[in-house]
């Protein structure tokens, strides 16, 4: 759930207030409607330990982002999500953190830690005889109810009834599915289990009635780095350090994997190389010159669900790939070639970010021998400004042999170190086979 913008709440509430009250049962004050006892229990008990999180701007005094968050122990420790405060790591000159309750402001935190990979950050307040959730764990039965809480939209702080639905994802980073309906602003808040103990924290939104929580365990290992001797670097520093385990985790775990294979057209191909992490779509469109098709294709693509949240302005830590085949029989060789060519040089696989964040992609062109057959290749990368060990690589390939079928592959990597890719390349083109 990306960071709200206070400059879309006024659109956003019209539009979703009454669904808002409806499906996360509205609270204001001590008052609730439609709730269960369970609810109604756990709400009573943790509301005075979940606040509003804004990040303030420094010139307008104004909220320029709002999420939730939760005090969790009596050193006035807080846990949010990262992308809630994200743009005062990016920008500390221009904004601030403050904590609010009941539409009151209660005072400012200071970041303490942040874990990128996973959406964390502990924030500091003053310590205080005030309450304080407690941390429970994950591992709950599936169907087991789930209990977010946050303030949705800026409306006022909120309780929802949902199920727990499993752990995804690769087991290092993983996330809890529940069926929960998180709305923008409740991104921090805790989500507690059927014993009133924080199991995670809300983090995304994926549809309706589907929402994503972060395993409450990434948070208590987030809290026990703070006892760590010794000096910490800054933010960027650990933020890219961060980044890098994580892709090269993720990259060494595809590389060591068993990969299947299957057919596409005249190709054997990786099937899904890592499908706790990446998913797959296909598509295909029939040649047909009286609806103006004049070629058939067929389209399939895979890539990794979840990112890394870096700001506002830029995310990072995917890894996808695409086949591509093309096919004519109405279009003579040249025309053919033409819209072939126009294919490969067209594809994007990544956001155009701005310049302040990216360098310009830096391509090299090659002629290389793969499954039997010639292909062009292009090798691009592109850094991070503001991150000097981080890129973005994506390579490109078209195959040249004189057959009535092309092929093209695309993969990407972003957030990665160089190294880290090249091995995974060498596994992934070593693998392609020409079946004919």
């Amino acid at each position: 759930m990306c960071p709200f913008n206070v400059i879309a709440i006024s659109k956003l509430i019209r539009k979703m207030f009454w669904h808002t009250v409806l499906c996360a049962f509205m609270i204001s004050g001590n008052n609730a409607w439609g709730l269960t006892g369970k609810a109604q229990k756990i709400f009573k008990s943790n509301n005075i330990a979940v606040y509003q999180i804004q990040v303030v701007d420094l010139i307008s005094q104004e909220k320029s982002v709002i999420g939730s968050g939760f005090k969790f122990n009596k050193k006035g420790l807080y846990g949010t999500n990262f992308h809630v405060i994200s743009d005062v790591v990016d920008k500390p000159d221009q904004f601030r953190i403050e904590y609010h309750r009941d539409g009151m402001k209660k005072g400012e935190l200071d970041l303490v830690a942040i874990d990128v990979a996973h959406d964390l950050a502990i924030l500091k307040g003053p310590e205080n005889k005030e309450e304080t959730v407690v941390l429970g764990s994950s591992k709950l039965a599936q169907g087991s109810q789930v209990f977010p809480m946050g303030n949705p939209l800026d409306v006022g702080m909120v309780i929802l009834e949902g199920t727990f639905n499993g752990l995804i994802g690769n087991k290092q980073y993983q996330h809890i599915l529940t069926s929960a309906s998180l709305n923008p602003g409740m991104s921090g808040g805790p989500a507690f289990g059927p014993r009133g103990k924080v199991i995670g924290i809300n983090v995304a939104i994926e549809g309706n009635d589907l929402s994503y929580l972060v395993p409450v365990e990434y948070l208590k290992n987030l809290e026990k780095s703070l006892d760590a001797e010794g000096a910490k670097p800054g933010w960027r520093q650990i933020i890219q350090d961060q980044v890098l385990k994580r892709s090269d985790h993720l990259v060494s775990s595809a590389i060591k994997s068993e990969w299947k294979f299957e057919q596409f057209g005249s190709l054997k191909v990786p099937k899904n190389i890592m499908p706790l992490v990446i998913k797959c779509w296909g598509k295909s469109k029939k040649e047909d010159p009286k609806k103006n098709q004049f070629y058939f294709y067929s389209y399939k693509w895979c890539e990794s669900k979840n990112n890394v949240y870096l700001s506002s302005r830029l995310g990072t830590g995917t890894i996808g790939y695409t086949f591509y085949s093309m096919e004519s029989e109405s279009l003579n060789s040249l025309e053919f070639y033409k819209k072939y060519s126009k294919e490969y040089s067209t594809g994007q696989f990544y956001r155009r970010y701005s310049k302040e964040e990216v360098t310009e992609f830096r391509c090299q062109d090659h002629f290389i021998q793969m499954a039997g057959n010639n292909w062009k290749a292009a090798y691009c990368v592109r850094g991070y400004k503001k991150y000097s060990l981080l890129n973005d690589v994506y390579v490109s390939l078209a195959i040249l042999n004189d057959s009535k079928r092309k092929f093209i592959i695309q993969i990407g990597i972003s957030g990665v170190n160089e190294p880290q890719t090249r091995r995974f390349l060498k596994k992934f083109l070593g693998g392609i086979e020409w079946t004919g």
